[in-house]
C-alpha cells in the first residue's frame, strides 16, 4: 500500500521563535489567545506598551486584579458563554450589586481602559488540563496610545512561595484563533527550559503604522519576580 505523504498544508498552523504571523485578513477583527499547559497554577497577563517600550498607567497592565472590568451577560460557566458580550464595569457601579469588591472581580474579567483587551477568568487548577484566554479586538486598540501588546504568563504568587518556577507548567502550548470564526491561525509550544525563572513572556502583537498592519510574534523570554518584575523592571 503506497504511503499517503504529508501536504505543506498540514503543518502551516504552526510557528516559532522568529516567525512573523501578519494579520492580513480583511475580515479578521478579534484574537483569541489560549495558553494550555499541565502543573502549577499560571496567570496570564497583556501589557499594553507605548512606542517607547513602557507602560504609562496602571490601567496599562491587564491582569487578574485589574480594577477595571468586564461584566459578560451570561455566567462563565453557562453553555453559551461568550466573552465578548458584556459591558464595562466599575465598583462604583456594582457595589450595590455584591457584598464585597472580591466578589466582584470573581465575577468579572479584566480589561484594557481603551476596551481592546479582555483578559482571563482565573484558572487556579494544576491538574492535566488547565488553561487561561485573552482577546484582543483590533479594531478597538488605540494605536495613538499602544504599539505593543506583550502577553505573559506568571507562576501564581502563592506557587512561587512554595518553590516553583516555570518549569513546573508541564507542555504549555499558545494556540491564537480568528475568535468570531474559531478559525485556528497558529500554534506553538513554548519551551519548558527556564530553569529558575517564574514568568515568561509568551508573545506580542504589534502595529506596523506604516502598512496598517497587526502582526504576532511568538517570545520566549523568561524572568525571576513573577508579574510584579515585568511591571517594575522590564516594562516600566
Amino acid at each position: 500500500m503506497a504511503k499517503k505523504l504529508f501536504s505543506d498544508a498540514d503543518f502551516d498552523k504552526s510557528i516559532s521563535i522568529g516567525d512573523q504571523l501578519v494579520f492580513d485578513k480583511p475580515d479578521l477583527n478579534t484574537l483569541r489567545l489560549d495558553l494550555t499547559w499541565a502543573g502549577t497554577d499560571l496567570d496570564i497577563c497583556a501589557f499594553l506598551l507605548g512606542e517607547d517600550g513602557m507602560i504609562h498607567d496602571r490601567a496599562d497592565l491587564v491582569y487578574f486584579n485589574s480594577q477595571l472590568r468586564w461584566k459578560t451577560k451570561k455566567p462563565f460557566d453557562a453553555e453559551d458563554f461568550d466573552p465578548l458580550e458584556g459591558e464595562v464595569s466599575t465598583w462604583a457601579k456594582e457595589s450595590a450589586n455584591f457584598k464585597n469588591q472580591r466578589k466582584w472581580m470573581e465575577a468579572t474579567l479584566p480589561i484594557s481602559s481603551d476596551g481592546s483587551v479582555i483578559g482571563s477568568w482565573d484558572d487556579m487548577s494544576d491538574d492535566d488540563e488547565c488553561g487561561e484566554t485573552m482577546h484582543v479586538l483590533l479594531e478597538e486598540v488605540d494605536t495613538r496610545k499602544y504599539a505593543t501588546i506583550v502577553f505573559a504568563a506568571a507562576v501564581a504568587m502563592d506557587r512561587i512561595k512554595a518553590g516553583e518556577t516555570f518549569a513546573d507548567a508541564h507542555d504549555p502550548v499558545v494556540n491564537i484563533y480568528d475568535a468570531e470564526t474559531d478559525e485556528l491561525l497558529a500554534e506553538y509550544k513554548l519551551a519548558q527550559q527556564f530553569p529558575g525563572k517564574d514568568v515568561v513572556c509568551f508573545g506580542k502583537v504589534t502595529y506596523d503604522a506604516e502598512k496598517m498592519l497587526w502582526n504576532f510574534e511568538p517570545m520566549a523570554d523568561g524572568y525571576q519576580g513573577g508579574m510584579m518584575y515585568l511591571a517594575t523592571e522590564v516594562f516600566n
